[in-house]
């Protein structure tokens, strides 16, 4: 696919000067006369690039810059200035901004740094790659492309990343699709879920020596650790310096080379999720600092159903067409999907329509079928409550814990439940008293 750039610039006649070079260059352009259109423009049509002037109307370049930053944080962006802001250039660079260019610039020069710019921002064909790393992950959306670009540069990196997102939005899928993607293709794709064992299984899985250890199972691939804030504190200091020993004896790479070997130990690529930021568990001392600002260093923010609403025709399709079905939904159906709130996300659009299909006597999926499973679907949903009451449960015990540093009777005396039972409830919950014994030492 020809790389799509934003040019952005008040003067009409340098405006059409770049567009023009860009154009005769092979590239695809899309042109700005300020930075609101140039915002509304990028929103749109997501280009891999964008050039704009430092000196505008009411948005000038480094608001536009900071903007597209808070969107999009891999877009590369070029500004051009005039000979008396240089220093204001340079400053900018030093904020994030890829290059600038001195007016009036030399046309190959612009080629040249736009070429450069291209390199770290490339352009991700969906029919070339739906095979291949991105295969299972159908979009059409902008915000879903940005998420896959710097998804990409994750995998070719091989940095360890934290996937943030809604229970049912995809992070397993992205993940393995980032597995896919980088170096470590060839090799395992290990999966722990958190919440999924007590405390003692998942201390033995990261802490005992063997081949049932989770970074030995995971050597040369990729450990995903999913729920990490169900994490027991004892094991993220044993997962905080394996990443720190890995950042500081990483073996430099090419991008597309495979793992060969396991020189320093145990190589591997870790990918950490949570349904929700871990801002919370860390204020209540069940997330250490040292690991919660390591992984907040890579955040990809997997976003909702409800935020990538022109998706869902695409998804419905697939689904239906999952489900060897030949029914087509209304244009009626179709609306009231596409507006609907998706709290279970993808995984609720799925058993929507694979009731719908039950369902339906006719070829032709009808609203009313569509809206009687959304019903339900969401009255189930308030089965949600069991996960707040879950959490609170988690909070309340981990203030209890503080409260009593860990004396499991005394802690037990307050919840007013018997030893036994309390054992049994801090195991649900991944939390381990020895820990804030040791925390408040």
């Amino acid at each position: 696919m020809v790389a799509r750039i934003l040019v952005v610039d008040d003067d009409q006649g340098l405006l059409h000067l770049i567009c023009a070079r860009l154009v005769t260059a092979g590239y695809e352009v899309t042109q700005a006369t300020s930075g609101e259109m140039a915002l509304e423009v990028f929103r749109q049509q997501r280009p891999q690039l964008v050039v704009t002037d430092l000196k505008m109307g009411e948005m000038d370049g480094m608001t536009l810059f900071g903007h597209l930053q808070a969107e999009a944080p891999l877009i590369p962006v070029i500004v051009l200035t005039a000979h008396g802001t240089i220093p204001e250039a340079v400053a900018a660079t030093q904020r994030g901004v890829f290059s600038y260019l001195t007016k009036p610039f030399d046309s190959q020069e612009l080629l040249r740094r736009v070429d450069e710019a291209l390199r770290l921002s490339p352009v991700l064909d969906p029919q070339r790659d739906a095979g291949r790393w991105r295969r299972d992950i159908l979009t059409v959306n902008g915000r879903m492309e940005e998420l896959l670009r710097q998804a990409h540069r994750v995998a070719e990196e091989g940095h360890a990343a934290h996937l943030l997102g809604p229970a049912g939005s995809g992070k397993s899928t992205l993940a393995q699709a980032i597995h896919r993607a980088c170096r470590f293709a060839d090799g395992p794709f290990v999966k722990i879920a958190c919440t999924d064992y007590p405390v003692q299984e998942l201390e033995a899985q990261f802490l005992e020596a063997g081949e049932a250890n989770v970074f030995t199972r995971a050597r040369n691939g990729v450990l995903y650790v999913q729920d990490i804030g169900a994490l027991p504190l004892s094991v993220q200091g044993r997962l905080f310096a394996f990443l720190l020993s890995q950042s500081q004896a990483r073996v430099p790479f090419q991008p597309g080379e495979r793992a060969a070997g396991d020189a320093g130990g145990p190589q591997l690529q870790l990918l950490t999720s949570s349904p929700r930021p871990l801002d919370h568990a860390l204020s209540e001392g069940s997330f250490r600092s040292d690991l919660f600002y390591f992984l907040r260093g890579c955040t990809l923010q997997v976003p909702g159903l409800s935020e990538r609403p022109d998706d869902i025709p695409l998804l419905a399709r697939h689904f239906l067409h999952a489900y060897q079905s030949d029914a087509v939904l209304s244009p009626e159906a179709i609306n009231a999907l596409t507006t609907a709130n998706w709290p279970g996300n993808i995984l609720q659009l799925q058993t929507v329509l694979r009731q719908a299909v039950a369902m339906s006597n006719t070829p032709t999926i009808p609203l009313n079928c569509i809206a009687g499973v959304l019903r339900e679907t969401e009255e189930a949903s308030l089965a949600a409550l069991d996960d707040a009451r879950r959490e609170f449960e988690s909070q309340y015990l981990v203030r209890l814990l503080k409260v009593t540093r860990g004396n499991v009777s005394q802690a037990a005396r307050i919840a007013q439940r018997n030893r036994t039972e309390f054992y049994k409830l801090l195991a649900r919950h991944g939390l381990d008293p020895v820990c804030f014994k040791e925390k408040l030492r």
